[in-house]
């Protein structure tokens, strides 16, 4: 158990709890209309790292066993076609980004966010899963629209164009 507190992993969740704790307190004084995206945000965040801090002590006896297998590791030098496949992924990865920021400034979040969505799935899934990665896609814009659109009341339609 004490070797638990020593690990880097384990100081790292404490001061993301104490921070994310603070956000929670700081954002006390909004109006009651600003301060729900900040509070939810803290308190998801609060709950994801007091399970990973959980789990982390649940497991027994993962800190030797990690360093003792550093040994094991093999090193391997890429090619130049994996770094060219990995440059192009990076610079594709870029330009989704970048064009769905543009779309999302022209018609709203909501169109940044389908384009985004779909981006990735056209450009990093697989062909024979295109159909799933599009529908997930859209199912993830239509999340998003039903809570901060519906829920929080923030205007996901307004960009330059519309």
């Amino acid at each position: 158990m004490q070797d638990k507190f020593r690990l880097t992993e384990v100081w790292c969740e404490f001061a993301l709890l104490f921070i994310f704790g603070a956000f929670y307190v700081a954002a006390m004084p909004l109006p009651q209309e600003s301060r729900q995206f900040p509070q939810l945000l803290a308190v998801a965040s609060l709950a994801m790292t007091a399970i990973a801090l959980v789990m982390g002590f649940a497991r027994k006896g993962t800190g030797r066993r990690e360093i003792a297998g550093v040994d094991d590791t093999e090193l391997t030098v890429l090619d130049a076609d994996a770094r060219r496949a990995r440059r192009k992924r990076y610079y594709q990865a870029w330009a989704i980004i970048l064009v769905s920021t543009g779309v999302g400034l022209l018609g709203g979040f909501l169109f940044s966010a389908l384009c985004l969505f779909s981006g990735f799935a056209l450009f990093f899934g697989s062909r024979q899963k295109l159909a799933r990665g599009m529908i997930i896609g859209v199912a993830m814009t239509i999340v998003v629209y039903l809570v901060f659109g519906v829920v929080m009341g923030v205007p996901l339609l307004e960009g330059l164009l519309t």
